[in-house]
């Protein structure tokens, strides 16, 4: 196999994938770039595949063995946050390939693609699986969630999301808290015939600030972010209540129950969490991490880097079933942007190095 039916290869599949408009609001293109690698794994012999879906999210998951937990499970997700028409319509220049979700992470996709079908025809295929997604830009509940719930497991979980070729070992876990704040009505001339629920609003956002703190750069700690404001109908008038929704990210030390309590106590109304998203928790000095360092290492160069994310991915669902996973993928920018871009040469070094660890592992 030489470097440029490889890197051409790659390409193409990559652009393929980036012009189905697999937006959460349109279901038959999520079917669609799930057919898509469906019908890419199908072409290749010996191969195993599984079709799955929940509440409309279809998922596929391919191994080279009959089994339903490999030693390693490579996961890509498939959909893609919302663009204009003509992001859809990839562009090849400089070395990269811009469009929607070239960087995250269809890029990626490709590259599973591909190593699927090279690994399959090998005489004696290693033990490895390959989940696509169509979720994970909503949650994952029904996709890599579903599957992880179904049975779907493994030794060491690999999500191939945009890393710029370092090891993301630890996210943050994700909680989002509603707080109900009541009030007593009356005529905004005469605030003292009422309660004013601003005014509990003001005061709970000082203490949550003094229990919180923003940091002012990027620091490993535990985030309560207000988001959503909503409360009151006239302008003439003291609102009868106010809710207020936060945005939480927290590392893996402090407990959801121990969060909500600490918002209780700025607020004078009721709490709720609304949703609980695990975190990322393997520790780097796992065998198979280190392992993964030195493929990295020996296909780039150059050590492997290691570091912790503030936001969430797949990778969360394995991680809280005890299984050691990671975040691992190619070099880009612009995620989620106007100007979305991945690099080609690491879609080559991200094939080189996960062919390496399969066989590794």
């Amino acid at each position: 196999m030489s470097y440029t039916s490889l890197r051409d290869d790659l390409v193409r599949l990559a652009c393929e994938l980036i012009a189905i408009p697999s937006t959460d609001d349109r279901p038959d293109q999520l079917a669609a770039v799930i057919d898509y690698a469906e019908r890419y794994a199908r072409a290749t012999p010996g191969v195993f595949v599984h079709r799955a879906e929940r509440a409309g999210k279809p998922s596929l998951i391919v191994t080279l063995r009959d089994t339903r937990a490999p030693a390693l499970m490579l996961n890509a997700h498939l959909d893609v946050v919302p663009a204009r028409a003509e992001q859809f319509s990839p562009a090849v220049r400089d070395g990269r390939i811009y469009g929607r979700a070239s960087q995250d992470m269809k890029g990626s996709g490709a590259v599973l693609l591909r190593l699927l079908r090279d690994l399959a025809t090998r005489a004696a295929p290693p033990d490895v699986g390959f989940m696509f997604v169509s979720d994970e830009e909503i949650g994952g509940e029904n996709g890599t969630g579903y599957l992880a719930e179904q049975g779907w497991g493994c030794e060491f979980f690999l999500a191939a999301e945009p890393t710029d070729m370092q090891i993301c070992y630890a996210q943050k876990g994700v909680l989002w808290i509603e707080a109900s704040l009541p009030g007593k009505p009356a005529h905004g001339s005469r605030p003292w015939d009422g309660v004013n629920a601003i005014a509990a609003l003001r005061d709970g956002l000082v203490a949550l600030e003094q229990r919180f703190p923003i940091p002012d750069e990027p620091a490993w700690l535990t985030t309560v972010v207000p988001t959503i404001v909503q409360g009151g109908t006239a302008k003439n008038r003291l609102p009868e209540d106010v809710r207020l929704t936060f945005d939480v990210r927290h590392v893996p030390e402090d407990r959801p129950d121990q969060i909500v309590a600490g918002i209780q106590q700025c607020f004078d109304g009721k709490v709720t969490m609304t949703r609980c998203g695990s975190p990322l928790d393997t520790s780097p000095e796992h065998p198979l991490v280190r392992r993964l360092a030195e493929c990295v290492a020996a296909e780039c160069g150059e050590p492997a880097r290691m570091y912790r994310e503030h936001f969430a991915s797949d990778a969360r669902f394995y991680s809280e079933k005890r299984i050691p996973a990671v975040c691992f993928g190619p070099v880009g920018a612009g995620l989620h942007s106007d100007d979305e871009w991945v690099s080609i040469d690491s879609l080559v070094q991200l094939y080189g190095v996960l062919a390496r660890f399969a066989d590794a592992i």
